[in-house]
């Protein structure tokens, strides 16, 4: 009886996983122990399925699981426990670790220690956020990479598993902003979002969406991140999902109706790069209608900005305050500020700021970040923090075009899109990002031992 539902759970995970997170996520208590003990029996049997949700729920975390009236847990650090279990128990079975080191985890350990010093000048009203960061950001996601290592060794599907995920969760998430566009919020069904902003905002004359996020620019900033792989999924049978070009079509609609202008750039030039690889130099050479439609989905891009949003630098103004200001404190702490510190220096409400008082009384009081990801990984982690991060994106890139692999030109386009929309914007330090961070380190160390192109 046992052997028949393992080899029945194996065979289909995803019916009984979806149950068992939906239980997880809106259910009562007692349902709630049960479907935590489903996802631990999924775990020991499909230890993929549930390391690869680890990201795929990240975009939810400010829809906690509700445990009592007060506490309350994101639900991909669930899912990351249960997996964790779930490959504790695959390891003991076969008696084997299977974690392999590769010569640019120097870079994670630095990164690792330059998070940990950090937090010892955490201000007394941020340690808290400091230990938090820590968590979520830095620990969390670099157990998850070399669970994903490990987990690789044993199992070659798990990439068409984590992929599948993540287009899946990014699909599901564009949709819901999509709704809310068109006047039907569903996300308060899902749980109580943990944020004090609307869903839906007036901006001019558009209506932004923030889907299960806090703000509109971090749906863009997810769904930019996933759009590669979806395009993926279209042109690599290895990868290749069902009903593949509505996922891209969803997830591409989810960009547009978040209006975040630096998404909008990430993704034409995630597209630029894809198509070249996908192309080719030579066929685009004897077929320039190619440059042309690239050309063309741009000067829309720059059309639909002016018309939605107007032809005003906007929050550009204020962002080139925050860099100088961002600029003063790396001058006056070169050695940053600490994790998740810069909220508790720029808001005078603390005590600590040296804010331009234009900003003092409007939205930007309360920013959490310098909106340049240079910046920000300078005053959480200094220098040596940024030398770590630098050098990881270098080698990920590296590795991925030495391989030849399908996966390398969506590697290359994620990098350039996200580092070109991180200058205007986040980059790391909220939960997604930095899981998603990993996931692209995690592609561009795979051997899929494939040399075509897309």
């Amino acid at each position: 009886m046992i052997d028949r539902l393992r080899s029945s759970i194996a065979a289909s995970p995803w019916p009984l996983t979806i149950v068992a997170l939906l239980a997880l996520q809106l259910g009562p208590l007692p349902l709630k122990a049960a479907a935590l003990l489903t996802l631990v029996f999924i775990a020991w049997i499909v230890p993929a399925v549930l390391l690869c949700l680890v990201p795929a729920t990240a975009p939810f975390a400010l829809i906690p699981v509700a445990l009592t009236a007060s506490a309350a847990i994101p639900i991909h650090e669930f899912v990351l426990v249960v997996a964790c279990i779930g490959w504790g128990i695959t390891t003991i079975q076969n008696r084997s670790l299977d974690i392999t080191f590769r010569r640019s985890d120097i870079w994670i350990a630095l990164l690792v220690g330059a998070a940990a010093v950090s937090i010892l000048w955490a201000l007394p009203e941020g340690r808290g956020e400091a230990l938090r960061t820590l968590r979520w950001v830095i620990i969390e996601p670099i157990i998850w990479l070399f669970l994903m290592r490990s987990s690789m060794q044993r199992e070659r599907v798990i990439l068409t598993t984590l992929v599948h995920s993540l287009v899946v969760s990014a699909g599901v998430v564009a949709a819901l902003g999509i709704l809310q566009y068109l006047g039907i919020d569903l996300v308060p069904w899902l749980g109580s979002k943990r944020v004090f902003a609307d869903n839906v905002v007036a901006t001019g004359n558009i209506r932004r969406v923030a889907s299960v996020y806090g703000h509109a620019n971090n749906l863009g900033l997810f769904l930019e991140r996933i759009l590669p792989l979806a395009l993926l999924c279209t042109l690599w049978p290895v990868v290749r999902i069902r009903a593949r070009w509505l996922w891209v079509g969803v997830i591409a609609v989810g960009i547009v109706v978040s209006f975040s202008r630096g998404a909008w750039l990430a993704t034409l030039v995630t597209g630029a790069v894809i198509a070249v690889y996908h192309y080719g130099a030579d066929t685009i050479r004897r077929r320039p209608w190619i440059i042309g439609a690239i050309l063309s989905a741009g000067i829309a891009g720059i059309a639909l900005t002016l018309v939605t949003r107007g032809a005003s630098a906007g929050s550009f103004d204020a962002r080139i305050l925050l860099w100088q200001e961002a600029l003063r404190w790396i001058q006056l702490r070169p050695w940053g500020l600490g994790l998740g510190q810069f909220y508790f220096y720029h808001n005078p409400e603390y005590g600590h700021s040296i804010i331009a008082p234009v900003l003092v009384g409007t939205s930007e009081q309360y920013a959490a970040h310098p909106h340049n990801l240079l910046l920000d990984a300078w005053l959480n982690l200094g220098p040596v923090g940024v030398l770590a991060i630098g050098a990881l994106i270098v080698s990920t890139v590296r590795r991925a075009l030495q391989q030849q692999s399908p996966l390398a030109p969506v590697v290359l386009a994620i990098v350039l899109g996200t580092v070109v929309h991180g200058m205007v914007d986040q980059f790391f330090f909220v939960t997604d990002l930095a899981l998603f961070f990993w996931v692209v380190v995690f592609l561009g160390q795979v051997d899929t031992g494939h040399s075509t192109r897309l």
